[in-house]
């Protein structure tokens, strides 16, 4: 029995494995898997490739010197050349082409360049060697290449015209090699300066950014040749931008709204962050509320400086009976004498010596019901104008808005001021209707307007109304300012209006009715409205520019995560 047991134990075991090796086999055949996998073929192909010489460049030093793509390395290209004289240039386009399925972004641009067959390690003072955009716009390191796209770079070797001490006849030899890398996403989160942030949204077609192709002059010292682009949607309802054009630079919320033509980027003021968020509107995207400038009962004080010792005030007392009037008016020997008189003040007759004799030491000039300046020395209406408006000497004391801006730069930008360019900020005081100050058929109801019939025109016509660091006859001592009426009818509404009314750098009338200057401000919808300069208080919105190659660490510009500049 003993033995019969073990049997059957034996047995027991045999049919347990055999029972276990069936359900396994049965497992097996549960996870068995069928099919095929396909790994779709990406190329990867990005080149130079159609090389275009400027016609103007100087002549080859061999025929077979010109610039040519490397046969065994299609991203290197190699030239020589003979630079004579100063002004001498070898310019050329090549194009960047990604021919393949996956993105790329450029890494390192290498300039190798040999002087008279020695190779040098930097550029020599009197050459030039800039290799660029087509569009003058720098190079910068991560840039993206879409697969499927091509961008054109421009090569320019050239031989200083300010140079003081000429070398001889220099042969050139030179090579540019670019490297290309597959695009990933940690590369992306490197700084990139936020010009190419904005010609990237460009670029993409969202139509959130369109290009200026106006007049400009952003830089008092230099023209600038970067292309100008701005936020904007034709379509006001939408508020995409707002969601993509914030800024935190020194400790406070600010809205990039364009770039300049030496490659900045302008920002204008709005509020302090909360939580690192810019959720700002209303008085809260202000500095503050305060009057353009003390008084108003002058041309002059439409300025954001002025000159006290040009400025002619304006009185509201009427002439004395019988008066003569005069369409002109001679002056010898420190005595005017009235011209054509009449016993009428029409809008031919604006002069008088206030008298029946037709001769005074000072005369009055009427433009507006009994409103008059008091001329002498023998000047005209036509002086008065020059001396308030555009004088070489007419910015010598600072309006109030000029003294508010430059303390509160003082008092929390000064310490990034290597971050900011200097930019014209542009006080334009043309004038486009001269009303009663025109002496030669000025109507003695209407008023003086200034120019703003260039709506969208980012030049700025007068010397003495650029302010700028640099200019010596409207200098600033700050690289701040306000946004101007050119600027904000570039922009989108969503960017400019803010819920309540803030001043604009550009004037707009004289009101002889109110013997008041009036300046343009923005209306709390976005509409444009005008106030005067002393009477009527606004908020204010300072303007910045930041220097060109400015990089931001972190953030994709929306409210909630604005872009941190470095």
């Amino acid at each position: 029995m003993r033995r019969n047991k073990k049997q059957v134990t034996t047995y027991f075991i045999l049919f347990s494995l055999l029972l276990i090796g069936v359900v396994y086999a049965i497992l097996q055949a549960n996870l068995q898997i069928n099919g095929t996998a396909k790994i779709q073929a990406n190329t990867w192909d990005v080149h130079f490739d159609n090389i275009q010489v400027n016609e103007n460049s100087v002549s080859l030093t061999q025929d077979d010197s010109a610039a040519t793509i490397d046969p065994e390395n299609n991203c290197k290209v190699d030239f020589e050349v003979t630079l004579s004289i100063p002004g001498d240039f070898y310019e050329f386009t090549i194009d960047v082409v990604n021919a393949g399925t996956i993105d790329g972004m450029i890494g390192e641009l290498n300039k190798t360049l040999k002087v008279n067959n020695e190779t040098v390690e930097e550029v020599p003072d009197y050459l030039i060697y800039d290799v660029t955009y087509s569009d003058g716009v720098e190079i910068e390191q991560n840039h993206k290449i879409t697969a499927g796209t091509t961008e054109t770079y421009l090569v320019r070797l050239e031989f200083k015209t300010d140079i003081e001490e000429l070398p001889q006849a220099t042969t050139i030899t030179t090579s540019l090699e670019s490297q290309y890398l597959q695009a990933d996403s940690t590369a992306f989160n490197k700084p990139r300066p936020l010009y190419s942030v904005i010609l990237d949204e460009f670029s993409s077609g969202s139509n959130l950014v369109q290009e200026y192709t106006g007049n400009h002059k952003d830089s008092f010292n230099q023209t600038g040749n970067y292309k100008i682009y701005y936020w904007d949607n034709p379509s006001y309802t939408d508020y995409s931008i707002i969601q993509k054009n914030n800024i935190i630079f020194a400790g406070f919320c600010w809205q990039m709204y364009r770039t300049t033509d030496t490659g900045g980027v302008k920002l204008i003021y709005n509020g302090l962050p909360v939580d690192q968020k810019c959720n700002n509107t209303g008085v809260d995207s202000t500095i503050g509320s305060s009057v353009f400038n003390n008084n108003s009962n002058s041309l002059s004080y439409i300025g954001y400086m002025y000159n006290p010792a040009n400025t002619i005030l304006v009185s509201g007392v009427g002439p004395t009976s019988n008066s003569l009037f005069g369409s002109d008016a001679s002056y010898e020997n420190g005595v005017y004498t009235l011209i054509d008189t009449s016993s009428t003040y029409d809008n031919y007759h604006h002069y008088t010596c206030n008298n029946t004799t037709g001769i005074c030491s000072s005369v009055l000039y009427f433009f507006y019901n009994n409103d008059h300046i008091e001329l002498s020395g023998g000047k005209h209406v036509e002086d008065a104008l020059v001396d308030m408006l555009s004088a070489d000497d007419v910015n010598q004391t600072d309006s109030i808005m000029k003294s508010l801006l430059d303390n509160w730069f003082r008092d929390n930008l000064l310490n990034y001021s290597n971050k900011l360019e200097d930019t014209i900020f542009c006080n334009d005081r043309n004038i486009k209707q001269l009303g009663g100050w025109n002496p030669n058929g000025g109507s003695k109801t209407s008023y003086i307007r200034f120019d703003i019939s260039r709506s969208t025109d980012l030049s700025c016509p007068n010397i003495t109304d650029q302010f700028s660091i640099y200019n010596s006859k409207a200098r600033l001592s700050y690289p701040i300012g306000l946004p101007t009426y050119s600027e904000i009818n570039l922009i989108n509404t969503a960017i400019s209006a803010i819920s309540v009314k803030y001043w604009l750098f550009t004037p707009f009338a004289y009101y002889m009715n109110y013997q008041s200057s009036y300046s343009i401000v923005i209306a709390d919808g976005g509409t444009y409205s005008y106030i005067s300069v002393k009477s009527s208080s606004a908020y204010v919105r300072p303007v910045v520019s930041l220097k060109p190659g400015t990089l931001y660490v972190s953030g994709d510009g929306s409210k909630n995560n604005p872009y941190i500049i470095e």
